[in-house]
Formats: structure tokens, sequence, C-alpha cells
């Protein structure tokens, strides 16, 4: 049987690379996903490929830094499947630079858009998630949180934010049959991977470390996928990384 069959599942940021691997990788496991985004070409492109290829997918054009778009797709949501079993946040924003380059404005998107964009969707959801006594969480954050690279601070900090954020629910939320965890990716070959390693060597001199381990973003799928599924059903409160071995700290 398949590992999500019939699950309902939110994803947003889901024309990211990552996002798309997910998207992709849920519905092959028999997963109704639902696919959220700002990019409105990418995912109307990525959701159009799965249709074709014959999985349940549908687009929902959301801007998860304004919470009226968040609340008016959860009811759209609802509306279309009757529920939400899973939600998965894959936002991301590129915002990299010299610490003393960056804006206010550009620290408070990154947290506008991931931190505070992850908290609302979870807001939304976790109401309907208690009354049905299940559901799953999964929120993509990064192995900055812990071994934060020079010319990607503001990511890193919202990235450390997410990470409690998501342990602090998850203890919450035990109670009521709602399980919440944490993936953190080291690098993943992406265009925005190429960015990060592009602007590292112009401020550092040195590329990104580890590169011989950058990963897929199909390995950051197959882990999202399993612990959606009910053979992750003991894990909540986790943060699992998935990164090679690369991150220097414990």
């Amino acid at each position: 049987m398949n590992l999500l069959n019939d699950r309902v599942i939110w994803l947003t940021g889901a024309s990211g690379a990552i996002g798309a691997a997910i998207a992709q990788r849920a519905c092959a496991e028999g997963a109704h996903v639902i696919l959220s985004g700002r990019t409105i070409e990418k995912l109307d492109t990525i959701t159009a490929k799965l249709i074709s290829d014959g999985y349940s997918a549908y687009a929902l054009h959301t801007d998860v830094c304004d919470q009226q778009s968040i609340k008016t797709a959860f009811e759209k949501i609802l509306n279309r499947y009757q529920r939400i079993d899973c939600l998965v946040n894959s936002t991301s924003v590129s915002a990299f630079g010299s610490f003393l380059d960056l804006s206010d404005e550009t620290w408070l998107e990154v947290i506008e858009t991931k931190l505070l964009g992850y908290m609302r969707t979870m807001r939304t959801v976790l109401p309907q998630m208690k009354a049905q006594g299940s559901g799953a969480i999964v929120n993509i954050s990064g192995r900055s949180a812990r071994q934060p690279t020079t010319t990607h601070l503001p990511g890193a900090c919202a990235n450390a934010a997410i990470n409690v954020l998501d342990k602090g629910l998850a203890d919450a939320m035990s109670d009521y049959g709602v399980r919440i965890n944490t993936i953190s990716p080291g690098p993943i070959v992406s265009e925005r991977f190429e960015k990060l390693q592009s602007m590292t060597a112009g401020v550092t001199g040195q590329k990104v470390q580890q590169f011989k381990q950058a990963g897929t973003p199909e390995d950051v799928a197959n882990a999202t996928v399993w612990l959606l599924s009910d053979q992750a059903k003991h894990i909540t409160g986790t943060v699992m990384a998935v990164d090679g071995g690369a991150t220097a700290t414990v």
C-alpha cells in the first residue's frame, strides 16, 4: 500500500525545487496534494504535469505573508476535500549577502515569509487537526540553524526560530494526535544553492563547505513523505538532518 494513500496534503513553497520534489513524491504515494505558492507560472506548470501523469494535484496561488490569503486557501481546501491531513511548509527566500550590506527590509522579508509564514499556516490548520484528532506537519528549515553560513544569516536565524517553534508546538499538540517535525537539509543541488555558492565565494573567497556532500531535492522529499506517514507515527518534535553527515555540530 502507498505510504500516503488518500491523505490530503497542503504544501506551501511548492514551486521551489524542494517543494516540487515533495509534491511529486507525495502524489506518487497516493496523496491528494494541494500546491501553494506565489510564483504562479511555475506552480501551474508543476501542477499540470502532475495531473497529466494521473496524480491528484490542485494548485492554489497563496501568499504566506498575507493571513487572509492563507485563510482563503484553507477554506477552499476544506470545501474541496473536507479535511486536511498533513501540512508541509517549504517556503524559502533567497536573501544572501554580507551582514553589513543586508538591510532591515531584507531581514524582515525573510522573517515575514519563512518564520511567520510557517506560523500562520500552522495556526490556521491546527484547530481543524485538533478537532479531527489527527494530523502531521513537516516544516523545512535548514542546516544553517545550527551551522550558519556567513552570507545566509537572515535565513539561519529564521531556521533556528522554526526549530524552536516546531518543538514547542509538537509538545503542545501531542495529546491531540498531531505530530510536528522539522527537516533540516544541508546543501541541496538547485538554482538557489548555486546562488549561495557564488555569493559566499564573492564575500569570503571560499565556497560553501562540504559541496561534495550536497544532496538532491528528492532526498528531502523522501524524508518528508516518511515523516508524514504512519511509519513515523511515534516521532514528533524532532529535527531531522538531511545533509549526508555534513553538519559538524551535535
